[in-house]
């Protein structure tokens, strides 16, 4: 095991010297064209019902295609990465934007494959700018007049699960698109891709005090990632808006503006309410940071008062926040899907245990109260000077695994903080924990074959089976191949150094 591990490594590191970094760049370019061509956004944009990447797969082999080429993607964005690192001269940040542009253009008019939700935003959008309507009150189908509310799917009749700010920007962008629902979806992913790439730049300016290759390769590995990319411009999903904030405002922190910093953070939940796990980690941060009591009691004071104001000038266009409370209350207990809480509903069944509802919400309730209380310890160890990035990569993982439903966008969640966060700890176990970010976002993409091609075409039509191959898969795999692919000297794959 340990020769052969050591000759992948090998073969890696001879090839990435080989390569030149612009040919990976076309070869990354050819790689998204296919994409385009393959399950193209214009002919396909106003079909109903709506289509998947099973759609334009419609076969085990083909599924597996599309899986070689993710996986394509994947490795030649790896290889970019050692180029990166390795390179004797620096790769300024305007190539890597202008390369990561490139690969974005072909992206705006690929079908949103692996989630529909930019329908939605386009409708609700639409539904606020023209007819006046507030999203979290009135659903798609209460607006008969209204023509795109039939792509809104099995959603017509749900209010929105996403908060004041997402809502607002929405609108905005539908005003710009009005009737044209094309245009809509392509401004939706435009704006995606916007900020993916002022991401990078953030993440450029955060590791300014690590040396140039180092700043570069990590900031490519955000950029460049192939996953990111699909997520986030392919399906134009609204996550980068609420990573956006968390980021920036880590930024603002940096530059000495505690109190900005926390509330240009808070705008992250108002625009999806997942984001305010980070906010307590990078709170405790700052309370550390003080000198005193009368400073600290000055930012709680300052970030409270001005974080109410923001609530309220964020909700004051929709009404009370209470009802999208109970609509993020609905969205958290609602059908359960594919997660290992599920898994072990599944497992029950074959041990002979009745299967019933009341088993799986308590299964998913045990899972619950366990992240809760590894949630607690880690705020008691960011309270002792632990790091708020760790304990935020930490927290959306916790997150993740105990979801009753998993959504393969969720994956994106931690891996902004282990690209900010790797670079200060070179250490091993700083080493696996990026890479079982990195293979995560991968099997967390491919999972969406094991649930469709596989489940339908092989496993006939069964979902303990599709459970029982695909948990394992999306949350067990990465953490044995970062074990295999961070293990020195004798580690392989495109991420070693």
């Amino acid at each position: 095991m340990s020769s052969t591990l050591t000759s992948l490594h090998s073969g890696f590191a001879a090839l990435s010297r080989r390569l030149p970094l612009w040919l990976l760049a076309a070869l990354s370019l050819a790689g998204y064209l296919i994409l385009c061509w393959w399950m193209p956004l214009l002919p396909n944009y106003d079909r109903l019902p709506l289509v998947d990447v099973r759609t334009f797969s419609p076969s085990l082999g083909s599924g597996l295609l599309y899986g070689l080429l993710l996986c394509g993607l994947f490795v030649i964005y790896g290889l970019a990465y050692r180029r990166v690192r390795q390179a004797e001269r620096p790769f300024p940040l305007s190539l890597l934007l202008l390369t990561t542009g490139l690969f974005i253009l072909p992206l705006l008019f690929t079908y949103p494959i692996n989630a529909n939700d930019m329908y939605r935003y386009v409708i609700r959008g639409r539904n606020t700018s023209q007819y006046g309507a507030n999203p979290f009150t009135t659903p798609p189908s209460q607006l008969p007049e209204n023509d795109f509310s039939a792509y809104a799917g099995e959603w017509r009749d749900a209010t929105s699960p996403y908060g004041p700010v997402w809502e607002a920007a929405a609108a905005a962008i539908a005003s710009l698109n009005g009737d044209n629902l094309l245009l809509g979806l392509v401004l939706i992913k435009a704006f995606a891709g916007l900020l993916h790439l002022g991401t990078a730049v953030l993440i450029w300016r955060l590791l300014r005090r690590q040396v140039t290759a180092v700043r570069a390769a990590y900031t490519l590995l955000w950029a460049w990632n192939p996953v990111l990319l699909l997520i986030f411009v392919v399906d134009g999903h609204n996550d980068i808006l609420m990573l956006f904030w968390l980021v920036l405002g880590v930024w603002v922190m940096r530059r000495g503006h505690l109190t900005t910093g926390l509330l240009v953070m808070l705008l992250s939940p108002l625009t999806k309410f997942i984001g305010l796990l980070a906010l307590p980690f990078f709170f405790l941060a700052a309370w550390r940071q003080l000198p005193g009591w009368r400073a600290r009691l000055w930012l709680a004071g300052s970030t409270a008062v001005g974080g109410l104001a923001l609530i309220f000038l964020t909700f004051l266009p929709f009404g009370s926040p209470l009802t999208y409370g109970q609509r993020l209350l609905y969205e958290a207990t609602g059908v359960p899907g594919f997660s290992p809480a599920v898994l072990l509903f599944f497992l029950a069944g074959i041990l002979g245990i009745p299967p019933s509802y009341p088993l799986l919400y308590g299964l998913a309730a045990a899972t619950a109260v366990a992240a809760v209380l590894l949630g607690l310890w880690l705020l008691w160890r960011a309270a002792h000077g632990r790091s708020p990035l760790r304990g935020t990569a930490d927290i959306f993982a916790l997150y993740i695994v105990q979801a009753l439903s998993f959504r393969i966008w969720y994956a994106s969640w931690p891996f902004p903080w282990l690209v900010l966060d790797a670079p200060d700890a070179p250490s091993a176990w700083h080493t696996f924990r990026l890479h079982t970010g990195l293979w995560f976002l991968l099997t967390a993409q491919l999972s969406v074959l094991i649930y469709g091609h596989l489940r339908v075409y092989a496993l006939g039509g069964s979902a303990p089976l599709a459970h029982v191959i695909g948990v394992p898969f999306t949350f067990g795999l990465p953490l044995v191949l970062a074990w295999l692919s961070a293990q020195p000297p004798g580690g392989f794959g495109p991420f070693k150094k």
